[in-house]
């Protein structure tokens, strides 16, 4: 057998499995955008019968916008983040089970937007 033909394999082979190699290193440094909701909100209640919402931090609200809807009523409040991405928001109109959408915008990026029943307290349960 001819040793330069050896060579010539073993240099294409090796040439294969550097190119499979990259490939593999390019795809997996290219993970895909998988969009996270803000955080579950915490719902108050004044002696007037208002409420307030409180947003805890989230680093990618950081200067954002809080877009707060109550669907049930009709109204909402506009509140932009602190320097933690926290947000608080008063005063919002509107009953015990309303249907609070909540979200966020930071120039072209936007937030999926949750819904959480009012209610006092952390409200981790979706609208239904």
């Amino acid at each position: 057998m001819n040793p330069r033909k050896k060579r010539t394999s073993l240099w294409k082979w090796l040439a294969m499995v550097m190119a499979g190699l990259s490939l593999v290193a390019v795809f997996a440094c290219n993970s895909p955008y998988i969009p996270i909701p803000p955080p579950d909100p915490t719902y108050s209640q004044d002696s007037s019968g208002e409420w307030a919402v409180s947003i805890p931090p989230d680093y990618r609200a950081i200067g954002a916008n809080y877009f707060i809807f109550n669907a049930s009523v009709g109204t909402g409040i506009i509140q932009r983040a602190e320097s933690d991405g926290s947000a608080y928001a008063r005063p919002l109109q509107g009953k015990a089970g309303d249907s609070i959408y909540i979200h966020w915008e930071r120039g072209t990026e936007t937030s999926p937007t949750i819904c959480r029943p009012l209610g006092v307290g952390l409200v981790q349960m979706v609208c239904q």
